[in-house]
């Protein structure tokens, strides 16, 4: 009896290069969302008073500075959450080329460190601010601390570049597997062979 050839589908160039992406979606989605739910709950706590990313947001700064900025995060958050919504239904279409779910992976990737750049402001921007109402109340640095929300963004941004990179790698390693070519095309290359 005769063994069939695999169907495109399932080889495992198709496999690899096509599952990547799709999982590093799902992932990048579950984080995208994580960070969006993250952003409505505390940042920061100043003297056992809680603000959230979206208060912080709308408030003035310590030196009166416009925190409009930290807008940031739940629209890149949001841009990350329709991207990897798009790339998993891209990644098992078998007539998408495998390099467009490793670009968009890396798109994926661009975004959520454009989004942690804020955290990264907060963050210096506390432990500047603790110091300073420690030297001039001696409070010790306790009246700010970041909160969960902040911890919850913050992951859920590094989910989103794991799932941007598994999509990366996945998108390489199938291209770079031989022999991963669908029927149709090897049928095109005969006949412009001979």
């Amino acid at each position: 009896m005769p063994t069939e050839a695999p169907l495109p589908y399932q080889h495992p160039k198709n496999l690899v290069g096509r599952g990547g992406p799709a999982a590093g979606g799902l992932l990048s989605f579950m984080g995208s969302a994580l960070a969006l739910i993250g952003f409505l709950l505390p940042w920061v706590s100043c003297a056992s008073k809680p603000y959230t990313g979206l208060e912080l947001a709308q408030q003035p700064g310590p030196s009166g500075e416009n925190l409009g900025w930290l807008y940031v995060v739940p629209f890149l958050a949001l841009v990350g959450l329709g991207l990897a919504l798009s790339v998993i239904p891209l990644a098992a279409w078998r007539r998408v080329p495998l390099w467009v779910g490793g670009a968009l992976s890396a798109v994926l990737i661009v975004l959520a460190l454009g989004a942690a750049i804020p955290l990264v402001i907060v963050a210096s921007s506390l432990n500047t601010a603790s110091d300073q109402i420690s030297s001039n109340f001696g409070f010790g640095g306790a009246a700010l601390k970041l909160e969960s929300g902040f911890w919850l963004t913050a992951f859920g941004l590094f989910m989103i570049v794991l799932g941007g990179g598994l999509g990366v790698v996945g998108a390489i390693a199938g291209a770079l597997m031989p022999g991963g070519e669908s029927k149709g095309r090897e049928k095109e290359r005969e006949r412009e062979k001979g």
